[in-house]
């Protein structure tokens, strides 16, 4: 989470004006103490690079085993190169389950080295995540309809050198629209337009972050397979996320890229766990 308090003077873009407006609702729901002073905004470009690797465990038990890789880069309110500066490296190793019909459990864990980047106000921290999720996809004339629900808790020391225990629940819900192909030589297979949106609600200490609202998240992003084994996504992500001041918005906006390689051969891969972000 960014401290600094300077105002933003980054001219926000379209993907960034359409995510005002939800912050809006919530602040007006009542999400947010009434009592507190007007919100501020600060514009951070971002990009979100993630390789992953999934391969079979026990297959009798429909178990597997996944391992992600993940780079955020970012600038910061007065720089726009969103590959300015490194923001954190990931490591998030799974286990999932697949025994149930249109239903997926993982159990996973991350650990997040996030760097200092001064000209931000982000400072250095080791992060480690204990994860429960789970998955459950619908099938769409031509698409398909994706629901997720994760439990999350986070460790880490904040600034202060005080030790946290942050617990957080998101929820995601996203649609894959099947594309077209005419020609079955065609160097993309199986080509996806999918979109999501994705809520963030955090639960730690009133001297730490009083609100419980976290990040709310939008994405769009074409996916389609290089091969029977490698999948390929590149699209465009913007979140906004509050503040432990309780009083600022930073809106992340910039590319998103995923690689993934699964050792058992996949017709089609729509990428509905991505967790692409800039927290």
């Amino acid at each position: 989470m960014l401290t600094n308090t300077k105002q933003c003077r980054w001219k926000p873009n379209i993907a960034c004006r359409l995510i005002i407006p939800v912050m809006l609702f919530f602040a007006s729901s009542g999400a947010f103490p009434q009592s507190s002073p007007p919100y501020t905004f600060g514009f951070i470009p971002a990009a979100i690079g993630e390789t992953d690797f999934s391969f079979p465990l026990i297959k009798k038990w429909h178990l597997d085993g996944e391992v992600d890789l993940q780079i955020v880069t970012q600038g910061s309110y007065d720089i726009g190169n969103p590959f300015a500066y490194g923001q954190r490296f990931v490591i998030r190793p799974w286990i999932s389950y697949s025994g149930f019909k249109n239903m997926k459990l993982w159990l996973g864990y991350a650990r997040n080295k996030k760097y200092e980047i001064k000209e931000a106000g982000n400072y250095e921290t080791l992060e480690r995540r204990l994860i429960i999720m789970g998955s459950f996809s619908e099938k769409l004339p031509k698409g398909s309809l994706f629901q997720q629900v994760r439990f999350e808790t986070k460790f880490f020391d904040d600034r202060g050198g005080v030790a946290r225990v942050v617990s957080r629940i998101r929820a995601r819900v996203g649609v894959n629209h099947f594309l077209r192909q005419n020609n079955p030589q065609a160097f993309l297979k199986n080509p996806n337009i999918s979109y999501y949106m994705e809520l963030m609600l955090k639960f730690a200490d009133k001297d730490y972050a009083p609100n419980k609202f976290d990040i709310f998240r939008q994405s769009i992003y074409y996916s389609a397979g290089l091969t029977k084994n490698l999948h390929a996504l590149a699209g465009i992500i913007a979140q906004m996320q509050l503040r432990t001041n309780g009083t600022q918005f930073d809106i992340y906006y910039g590319p998103i890229y995923s690689l993934r390689y699964s050792f058992t051969p996949k017709a089609r891969e729509t990428f509905d766990n991505v967790d692409g972000g800039g927290d």
